[in-house]
Formats: structure tokens, C-alpha cells, sequence
């Protein structure tokens, strides 16, 4: 109760008033400290809220390409189980491949297997068609030699007859050429001139058989050979034989051998009349070189001769008439060589001798 009724000075109220503001002053500067602490707090939780910011931005930035990478994982995830199920099927066809291929490689072996048994079968029967075929071989050799010692006696003989026979032919054209000569001895000097031009016929053919059917003849004869050791035996049994020259030219033909014969008749004819006709010592007596041209053209086979003078000439008229035995002759031995006669005159007498048939290259 006394402290109630005790009364409060003026000094003590002035005393506690101060006091009280000195409170409130701190009070002021510990609130104006915290509101500082409580700015700055909230500045750094501005700065914090800034940094969560740009966090938050930077990790949605980073979880936009995370689940971009995400979505392409999932495309080449999902192009990884394409891929692996089309390498299921390429393995599955692979393996259906394998097997039939093994299926195919057992049949192969299988028939391998047959074929080297068939193969072994056809060798011992080829062995022994070999052993049959060496036998018959031997058998066919023996016959082969039989009938070649067989043939080469008959070819022989066969030879031998014709040498006989082309000996008796020689020894006939000469007992023929025998009894003209005596004939000609015996008879008037104008008919002797015609038998010794048969004589010189005769020995004209006599010639031809000669060099045609000689040891070396063959199924056709060389052009020029014959006509060249014709032409000059020919020549050599003319009397004015150093005054007509001869000459014998042209190509490598062949004549077959049937018209051979024939053909070497029908030169000699010409060539012969040519040296005993062609230059007369009246007509000829400017001419400096009397020649008698033979030319054969055509290889490989002779296609036409050539008998060409620079002599007085023939009427032309003359060789398309049948008058006289040589131009006659001439058309007979040209009929059997299958061949065409033609007189000409050029600078001389011409006579062209075609072979029918023949085929040439020149």
C-alpha cells in the first residue's frame, strides 16, 4: 500500500522518460539493424531466386534435349528391332537356304556316289571293248597288210601291163612309121610327099604318147613341160631350124591327163605346119626373125594354148572349112580334148585352142 500511495517526482518521471526513449532509440536501431539484415537477406534471396531461376531454365533447357535425345534413342531403338527383325527373317531364309542346300548337297553326294559306281562299271567295260578293240586293231592290221601286199602286186602287174602296153603302142607307131617310110620309098615322088606327112604324124604321135604317158604321169600334166619338150624336139627335127625360133611361154597351168594327149596332137599339128608353111623362102625373105609363139594361160588349170606365127598367114577362110586332113585332124583331136579351135589372122596365123570347162585364175 505504501508503494502506491508513493508519488513520482517530476525528475524521476523526466528520468524514466529518458530511459524509456534511450529503450526505444535501441529498440529503433536494432529494428533499423534488422530490417537491414532483413534487406540484405532478401536481397541474397532475390540473387538466390534469380540463380534457381536461370537452374530451373537451364535444367528445362537440358531436359528438352534430354528427352529429344530421349524420342531419337526410341526412333533408333525402334529402327534397331526393325532391323532385327528383318535379320530374324534373313537368318530364318538363310537357314531354310542351309538346309535345303544340304538336302541338295546329300542328293549331290548320293548321286556322286551312283555316278562313281556307273563310272567304275563303264571303265571295266571300256577295258575290255579296249582289249576287243586292240584285238580287232590287230586283226585289221593283219588284213590291211594282206590286202596292201595284194594291191601292190596288182598295182604291179597293173603298171607292168601298161609299161607293156605303151611299149607295144611305141613299138606300133614305129613298125607304122617303118612301112610309110618304105611306102614312101616305093611310090612317085608327089605321093610320097603326102605319106611322109603321115609319117610325120605318126611321129608326132609317137612323141606326144611319150611325153604324156611317161613313168611320172599323174591324174593332170604341167603346161609347159610338155609343150616346151614338144615344141622343141619339134623344132629340132625341122630342116631350118636355126632359122625359126620357137618359143614357149605362159603360165603354171595343168591339163587333165585325157586331154592331155589330145592337146599335144593338135600343137604338134600346128607347130609342125607352121615350120614347114608358115616362112617360104619367096614370101619370107624381108622377115629378119621368123618365130612360132606358144603361150599357155591359166593356173592352176590351163584355160586356152596359143600357137601364134609371124609367117605368111593362112586364108581365113580356110580354117572354117573341112578341107585338108590336118585341119580335119585338128577338129577330131579338139572334139575328143573337149575343147574349141579358132584361126585368126594376125600378123601371121593365130590359132586359139579353148579348153571347155575349165576354170582358171589367169
Amino acid at each position: 500500500m505504501a508503494g502506491r500511495n508513493h508519488r513520482i517526482s517530476p525528475s524521476e518521471h523526466t528520468v524514466e522518460a529518458m530511459s524509456s526513449t534511450d529503450e526505444l532509440i535501441e529498440r529503433l536501431e536494432r529494428a533499423e539493424a534488422c530490417q537491414e539484415e532483413a534487406l540484405l537477406e532478401c536481397e541474397d534471396l532475390r540473387d538466390q531466386l534469380q540463380f534457381a531461376t536461370a537452374e530451373c531454365n537451364s535444367l528445362d533447357s537440358q531436359l528438352t534435349a534430354t528427352a529429344n535425345q530421349l524420342a531419337r534413342a526410341e526412333r533408333a531403338v525402334e529402327a534397331l528391332r526393325r532391323q532385327r527383325s528383318r535379320d530374324q527373317e534373313t537368318i530364318l531364309l538363310l537357314e531354310s537356304r542351309l538346309a535345303a542346300s544340304q538336302a541338295e548337297a546329300s542328293n549331290a553326294e548320293e548321286e556322286f556316289r551312283v555316278a562313281l559306281e556307273e563310272l567304275e562299271v563303264s571303265s571295266r567295260s571300256l577295258a575290255e571293248s579296249n582289249l576287243q578293240l586292240y584285238e580287232l586293231t590287230r586283226t585289221l592290221e593283219r588284213q590291211i597288210d594282206e590286202r596292201t601286199a595284194d594291191l601292190k602286186a596288182s598295182l604291179a602287174d597293173r603298171d607292168a601291163l601298161i609299161e607293156e602296153i605303151h611299149h607295144q603302142t611305141r613299138n606300133n607307131l614305129q613298125i607304122m612309121a617303118s612301112l610309110l617310110n618304105l611306102q614312101a620309098n616305093r611310090v612317085s615322088e608327089q605321093s610320097a610327099v603326102e605319106v611322109r606327112k603321115s609319117l610325120g604324124r605318126i611321129q608326132s604321135m609317137s612323141l606326144v604318147h611319150g611325153l604324156v604317158f611317161d613313168k611320172s604321169s599323174r591324174a593332170d600334166t604341167p603346161a609347159l613341160p610338155l609343150l616346151s619338150q614338144l615344141c622343141e624336139q619339134l623344132a629340132s627335127k625341122a630342116g631350118d631350124a636355126s632359122r625359126i625360133a620357137v618359143n614357149v611361154t605362159g603360165h603354171t597351168g595343168r591339163i587333165p591327163l585325157n586331154a592331155a594327149g589330145p592337146l599335144g596332137l593338135i600343137v604338134a599339128e600346128l607347130v609342125g605346119n607352121a615350120l614347114c608353111h608358115a616362112f617360104p623362102a619367096a614370101a619370107n625373105e624381108g622377115v629378119a626373125h621368123r618365130r612360132v609363139e606358144v603361150a599357155a594361160f591359166g593356173d592352176p588349170a590351163t584355160s586356152h594354148i596359143v600357137i601364134h606365127d609371124n609367117g605368111v598367114g593362112m586364108d581365113p577362110a580356110a580354117g572354117n572349112e573341112r578341107r585338108g586332113l590336118g585341119l580335119l585332124l585338128v577338129r577330131t583331136l579338139a572334139r575328143q580334148a573337149n575343147a574349141e579351135v579358132r584361126f585368126l589372122r594376125d600378123g601371121g596365123t593365130r590359132v586359139e585352142i579353148h579348153l571347155r570347162g575349165a576354170r582358171s585364175t589367169g
